[in-house]
């Protein structure tokens, strides 16, 4: 049986399990997400207290980064000092009282000069630096690229067994619009690009051997995500697709060449050539804002793909009982197959709650309690 590859949610829970304890290493293709995670913790009431530092990219590094030489003259010794980046001092170390756990990335390790390595080494396995050990809880884990992209990551079998290495994959469709693109709030164009496109997030691992798609050409079955085997101005990612939707939230007034270039830019011409056919219809839907304050008389858009994308506008800019009081009118003076829509939209994504405090969806729901697809 083959060992699986982990979400983002499993490897986030697997850190905050056992990254005290021993270090975990996220193997994964580039721009899925994987240093991300730091930033959740930050957030994570788990580690109120904690230290938690932004990911610090180890191919950087250089002598002192990690630590310099102290001479006690006096004493007759010299002692490491930590550089101020990686938390720990003599102010905030185990055994002090009142020192804080800390929670370090090492982001790109295996990319790292084996010099660096060595000298990370103590903290890796150890939790230490010189003679100052992390207080009781501190986390330490790391990020690298899959050996077989191509972009220089390796590190020495002896070393690796010290550590817990996982693969994270890429998230489906649906991972990621709940558990990146609606919690960030994301362009809804960007959103029903993927919605439309789900391919994206295939890996190129399903096309070499073993895979899915093994004995297909990805170069004509799938132009979007990363494909080490040809060479790619821009592709789709997790990391990519934020970059486009800055582009949209920032740069959507701009014509229409200005704003095609800037998102190939991010996502590569294919993708950002789908895109723009969203982009365009994007244009005639009316505002969000003025729907939520006229949701009798703001027009109705004709178009079903328009109304997609309405959808999608609906769920990542609805945060309220009384925007979703007047989204539901707005939506009630459609087609009743797209309430249908719009109802296993909102019931399959972080909103329900929202939305399940108005009586005109829950009526809207058991009508359409038929059609239903919970995922």
């Amino acid at each position: 049986m083959q060992i699986p590859t982990l979400s983002h949610s499993q490897v986030r829970d697997l850190i905050k399990s056992v990254g005290h304890k021993r270090t975990v290493i996220v193997l994964g293709e580039n721009g899925v997400g994987k240093t991300s995670i730091q930033y959740e913790l930050r957030q994570d009431p788990a580690f109120l207290g904690h230290n938690v530092l932004d990911p610090i990219d180890c191919t950087q590094l250089s002598d002192g980064s990690v630590w310099m030489p102290d001479i006690d003259r006096e004493a007759g010794v010299s002692r490491e000092l930590p550089n101020e980046r990686f938390c720990l001092s003599k102010s905030n170390h185990r055994g002090l009282a009142g020192s804080r756990p800390s929670i370090i990335c090492l982001d790109e390790l295996f990319k790292a000069p084996q010099f660096i390595k060595n000298v990370l080494a103590p903290v890796i396995f150890e939790r230490r630096t010189g003679t100052l050990h992390y207080p009781e809880g501190s986390i330490i884990w790391g990020t690298s690229n899959l050996a077989v992209e191509g972009l220089g990551d390796s590190v020495l079998a002896h070393l690796r067994t010290r550590m817990l290495k996982v693969i994270m994959r890429k998230p489906t469709k649906d991972e990621w619009k709940n558990e990146f693109a609606y919690p960030f709030g994301l362009h809804h164009a960007v959103i029903v690009f993927v919605d439309q496109n789900p391919i994206v997030f295939e890996s190129f691992m399903d096309y070499e051997p073993g895979g899915i798609n093994a004995g297909k050409d990805m170069s004509k079955c799938n132009v979007y995500p990363f494909n080490p085997r040809i060479k790619q101005d821009g592709y789709v990612s997790p990391r990519t697709l934020h970059a486009a939707s800055d582009v949209l939230h920032t740069c959507g007034h701009l014509d229409h060449d200005t704003l095609l270039a800037a998102l190939a830019g991010a996502i590569g011409e294919a993708g950002a050539r789908t895109l723009m056919a969203l982009v365009a219809l994007d244009r005639d839907i009316p505002l969000y804002d003025r729907i939520v304050a006229d949701p009798v008389n703001t027009p109705i858009i004709d178009n079903p793909a328009a109304q997609l994308m309405q959808i999608q506008q609906f769920i990542v800019n609805t945060k309220s009982r009384e925007d979703a009081q007047a989204v539901t009118v707005y939506i009630k003076r459609m087609r009743a197959e797209m309430q249908s829509l719009f109802v296993n939209q909102i019931s399959n994504s972080p909103r329900l709650n929202t939305f399940a405090t108005v009586d005109a969806f829950r009526s809207m729901m058991s009508d359409n309690k038929l059609f239903l697809n919970l995922k």
